[in-house]
């Protein structure tokens, strides 16, 4: 190669550095927001890359749960995104070391780790203070990383280099559930009538608790976005398939967003047996009516009592029997 072109391309690598530094220099990272119970310099290391480019970047302030100041100087909370999240706030004390780190800090966690018969094995504490949460790396691989995997998703496997592809495990276009079953032993109310027909219909978690909301203005508008705070209520009509889309075709277009937030107290006790709800206190009332609720059907019917009466509950003090559900 001639020496001027040698000379010259380590001058614009030089100006590339120059100019890389100072775009750096000028925006800042989140980490001033992180609590002090927590370290969240790995998610704050991307958020520092990706957002050099402004609104023009192929990841969102508003999927992160930030905002930034008009002369991109200060960022600051939004209440929503991964921040907002409980994979952010994911540490309980009791989870602070190596093996319960596997999904509560999962870059945290180590693969010998291990719990047996009541007791833990080969397991380290995690220091105070340093613990990171479910970040970034755990589903999402670097760039360099994705590209050797041929996908921007994948599982982190504990102990694993985030650096190399071999630690993470793929997960195939269709199959995203995957990312949330890794560590959320199964898809809660498989048994509910309303939830079970939902599944059988191929929706998937990411499709309510990570609506797809828009497209990123990465120059082509091909990224689609999706909620990180991975709640469902807060995140309507989209989490509904209301507006956006839902495994490509659209789920409850008909419904609006008040009727919808007036039903979901009837579809969100995802821990328990189920039973109807008292609509007065938003509890489990004292008693319930055997046979209601018990269908999809039945959740339908209710639904649609709700929209006929513009998003009001079609009972305030008394039990939802299967009577008032199909008058």
């Amino acid at each position: 190669m001639p020496k001027k072109f040698i000379v010259l391309f380590g001058f614009m690598f030089f100006i590339l550095t120059i100019l890389t530094l100072i775009t750096f220099a000028a925006t800042p990272t989140p980490a001033p927001l992180n609590p002090p119970t927590y370290n969240y310099s790995e998610a704050n290391g991307c958020v520092r890359c990706h957002f050099t480019s402004g609104v023009s970047a192929d990841h969102m302030l508003d999927v992160v749960g930030v905002t930034i100041d008009a002369n991109n100087t200060a960022f600051s909370l939004s209440g929503n995104g991964w921040f907002a999240s409980r994979h952010a706030q994911s540490n309980h004390g009791s989870t602070q070391n190596t093996f319960c780190a596997k999904c509560h800090s999962p870059l945290q966690s180590t693969a010998q780790a291990t719990f047996n018969n009541g007791f833990m094995e080969n397991t380290a504490l995690i220091p105070d203070g340093v613990v990171e949460g479910v970040t970034c790396a755990a589903c999402h691989p670097s760039h360099t990383v994705a590209v050797a995997l041929g996908r921007r998703v994948a599982i982190y496997k504990p102990g694993g280099d985030k650096n190399k592809p071999e630690a993470y495990q793929v997960v195939l276009e269709g199959q995203d559930d995957l990312l949330c079953l890794n560590c959320h032993v199964n898809r809660h109310n498989e048994a509910n009538a309303a939830f079970k027909r939902m599944y059988d219909a191929g929706v998937e978690c990411v499709d309510c608790h990570m609506a797809p909301y828009g497209l990123t203005n990465n120059g082509l508008g091909t990224v689609q976005k999706r909620f990180h705070d991975f709640k469902v209520a807060q995140n309507l009509p989209y989490s509904c398939g209301v507006d956006g889309s839902v495994s490509g075709f659209v789920c409850h277009a008909g419904f609006n967003k008040e009727s919808t937030l007036a039903f979901l107290p009837y579809m969100k006790e995802q821990h328990s047996d189920w039973w109807p709800l008292n609509p007065s206190t938003g509890k489990r009332a004292a008693t319930t009516a055997v046979g209601a609720l018990q269908t999809s059907e039945d959740y339908m019917a209710l639904w649609k009592r709700i929209q006929e009466r513009g998003g009001q509950l079609p009972l305030e003090h008394k039990q939802i029997d299967r009577k008032e559900i199909h008058p």
